[in-house]
């Protein structure tokens, strides 16, 4: 079965349970996969460390019919990779696994209008929005410590400092005319203030 949205989020944390280090969103639309195939191909990063096991992971998935007038199905895929102990060797391998099987992912999806690139202090406004949503800081407490246009793949990328000690980072583009969060991720002492 081929859902007609599908997102895929993919979490690396230090450990199960604890709130991800780094997340990847992607949202696809007619991703020409079927959900079984979809979950194989995120199976895969569990074994991108290049070990003889897999890394600790939980994956879960979502599918769902809307009717509401006309129809409409969905698929949500999350995918959450624990780097405990890995290193950042391991993370670094984790990182280019996921990027290669989100560029697979999305060439898979048919109709999918990525838009033009958005401004600046859009992209902000949208990067520290989901930062704070997703690591319970204030957005007007993150300081912009560098932000990064990328015309070929359209998107803002932003590193931010917090009073804390803690970094953050975000990478913003548009989908379907409105500007998406791709993937955010911290650094620094795990204590909150």
């Amino acid at each position: 079965m081929e859902p007609i949205s599908t997102t895929v989020i993919v979490n690396l944390t230090d450990h199960p349970g604890v709130e991800p280090e780094v997340s990847w969103i992607l949202p696809l639309d007619s991703l020409d996969m079927s959900v079984e195939e979809t979950i194989e191909q995120l199976q895969a990063l569990t074994w991108s460390t290049g070990e003889d096991y897999p890394v600790m992971s939980s994956l879960q998935s979502r599918y769902g019919i809307h009717n509401w007038g006309s129809s409409s199905s969905f698929a949500e895929f999350i995918l959450s990779l624990s780097a405990g102990g890995l290193g950042s060797l391991g993370a670094t391998a984790i990182d280019a696994a996921v990027r290669n099987s989100f560029r697979k992912l999305r060439d898979r999806a048919r109709g999918d209008d990525w838009g033009d690139v958005i401004s600046e202090e859009d992209a902000l406004s949208v990067a520290k929005s989901r930062v704070a949503s997703q690591y319970n800081v204030e957005a007007e407490a993150l300081i912009v410590r560098r932000a990064q246009t990328d015309v070929v793949e359209r998107s803002h990328e932003f590193e931010f400092t917090h009073a804390d000690g803690r970094s953050f980072g975000a990478v913003v583009g548009i989908f379907r005319d409105s500007p998406t969060c791709t993937r955010i991720w911290r650094a620094g002492p795990d204590a909150a203030p």
